[in-house]
């Protein structure tokens, strides 16, 4: 259980050195994806060979004409590598193995391909050997379903002990003993638990040779089953700093994506979820008195996320500040029959809105995010009415990895023949829904101020505030493994997904990449038109808009 680039599949390179020098016999690496394999067999795997006289003499040679060395398979004396993905079946079932090398076993499928358990699936090769030796390795991710955390758990637990220069006694390095001045992370000392003393950074370059892994659980202590968890703030001298770890930490301040990346990819440590919904009453109850379908000050660019049904189309229109806090401008409900044009014109009408901000800037649309799981084509032909950058079909994935993917093109077609493609984005709606949760916790302070990521509401219905916290996430055991699920707890959950495609549609934008400054220029000239017109949406298409949310 390890810190992202701390070593550790460098750990596994280097045991697979040893066997083909030491040990030799079959032994399989595995990566989470076929495109992982090639990188680890052309980054790490030839080189280790190549820069190493024992292990280049005992390889098969890269040119023999009987393909003994390839980019999965390198045939040595004595044995044979296998390197395959997590996610190929066929791969995990190629052949019997003495090693076994698991690599960031926490991006593995949960299941692959109702076959079970890629981890499992591995294990099953090293049967036939009694004295096989399996090497699993992985950063964390989300608690209750971490499979290192899981393996790690039933182990021993040894931490790396490093002595503290100034009394000598020994400890685990831990985040909490960092300490720095406010807002100077280059002043970062960390703290001996001991005697108190603040030791350097530099100290490191004696601290680390003498340290030694002790057991946090001696009473598990078992030669045949051993576990070891190290963080990043041991990274050598000259890699990861403490300064950049506190400069990271203290730029996960608001955002939970952020934090969640800093526990587990720094820390080595797992993320846990906050799904369950906040009190819908209590964001209803504290609504504000801006004007529906008004921009607020502070908005700089507005994005709107669409949920499709059959008989209309659902959509939310959000202002996003710079600091991240959003503004909901307006929520519409147009009817119509969905696989008919009419209510599709409708939708376009709202695409070449625009909207007078309190200053006289007028801002229009930016992006619009469709969801395409339902009358999948029509959202496909609706968007390519468009230029790419303004309208945009989407497919929410609860196990996606990444809060939005990058696009894939797919067909679009019309009457069962193919028109043309469309470049589709999927987006991580679990990922999204714990981040809009989290927000909608926030408070503001005595002052009144809101935080960044804040979350203002204008006068709706209570029914609002009932679909936008809908849903509730759950852990389930599925083929015996656990996993968190997202479950309705109020049925009508459109203003939760619209809110999620609006969001997503602001991070394409570049709200999470992007400088405040950059941010706020988003809603200067380059971007929008000084008027002094109020805004300029028909009155035809204020009286289609539905008046739902509002009873």
């Amino acid at each position: 259980m390890k810190g992202a680039q701390i070593g550790g599949t460098e750990a596994g390179s280097n045991f697979l050195g040893y066997i083909m020098h030491m040990a030799p016999a079959p032994v399989m690496f595995i990566q989470p994806t076929d495109e992982m394999v090639k990188r680890l067999s052309k980054g790490r795997i030839d080189p280790l060979i190549a820069a190493c006289p024992e292990l280049k003499g005992r390889v098969a040679d890269v040119k023999s004409r009987d393909s003994k060395n390839t980019i999965t398979q390198k045939s040595f004396s004595g044995g044979v590598l296998i390197m395959a993905g997590a996610n190929s079946p066929a791969g995990l079932r190629s052949m019997p193995a003495r090693y076994l090398i698991l690599d960031e076993v926490d991006a593995y499928p949960l299941d692959l391909g109702g076959e079970g358990s890629p981890t499992k699936l591995a294990d099953a090769r090293t049967r036939t050997f009694p004295n096989k030796k399996i090497f699993m390795l992985s950063t964390p991710t989300i608690q209750g379903i971490s499979v290192i955390e899981t393996e790690f758990e039933r182990t021993d637990k040894n931490y790396f002990h490093v002595p503290c220069p100034h009394c000598g006694e020994y400890q685990k390095l831990v985040f909490s003993q960092l300490k720095w001045d406010d807002g100077k992370p280059e002043t970062v000392k960390y703290y001996c638990i001991h005697c108190g003393a603040a030791i350097s950074e530099r100290h490191k370059a004696t601290m680390l040779p003498r340290g030694k892994w002790v057991p946090d659980s001696p009473e598990k202590v078992n030669s045949d089953l051993i576990g070891f968890h190290i963080n990043s703030l041991y990274s050598p001298l000259g890699w990861y700093s403490w300064k950049e770890i506190v400069e990271d930490f203290i730029d996960t301040h608001g955002d939970q994506n952020k934090l969640k990346t800093f526990i587990n990819t720094t820390l080595a440590e797992t993320w846990a979820e906050r799904g369950e919904a906040p009190a819908y009453k209590n964001i209803y109850n504290r609504r504000e008195t801006y004007e529906i379908n008004s921009v607020p000050d502070g908005v700089c660019f507005i994005t709107a996320g669409v949920d499709v049904q059959k008989d209309r189309l659902e959509l939310e229109i959000v202002g996003w500040c710079a600091d991240k806090r959003s503004f909901s401008i307006d929520y519409r409900v147009l009817k119509g029959d969905t696989a008919a044009p009419e209510v599709w014109d409708a939708l376009a009408e709202v695409v070449t809105e625009r909207w007078t901000r309190n200053d006289g800037m007028e801002l229009p649309l930016t992006l619009m995010a469709v969801d395409s799981g339902y009358n999948t084509n029509h959202v496909y032909n609706f968007c390519r009415r468009f230029d790419g950058s303004r309208v945009i079909p989407t497919k929410g994935q609860d196990n996606l990895g990444v809060a939005v993917a990058t696009p894939k093109k797919v067909d679009v077609k019309k009457t069962g023949k193919r028109t043309g493609k469309v470049s589709l984005w999927s987006v991580g709606v679990s990922i999204l829904k714990s981040e809009l949760y989290a927000a909608l916790r926030l408070e503001k302070d005595e002052k009144g101020v809101p935080p960044p990521n804040y979350c203002h509401f204008p006068q709706y219905g209570e029914h609002y505030f009932r679909g936008l916290t809908a849903e509730v996430q759950v852990k389930r055991i599925v083929r015996g493994y656990a996993k968190y699920q997202w479950e309705k707890k109020y049925e009508r959950n459109e203003p939760l997904d619209c809110r999620i495609y609006a969001r997503a549609a602001a991070i394409i934008v570049g709200l999470d990449r992007l400088s405040p400054a950059k941010i706020e220029a988003l809603g200067g000239i380059q971007h929008a038109v000084k008027s002094e017109k109020r805004n300029s949406a028909s009155e035809g298409q204020r009286r289609r808009r539905s008046s739902y949310w509002d009873r």
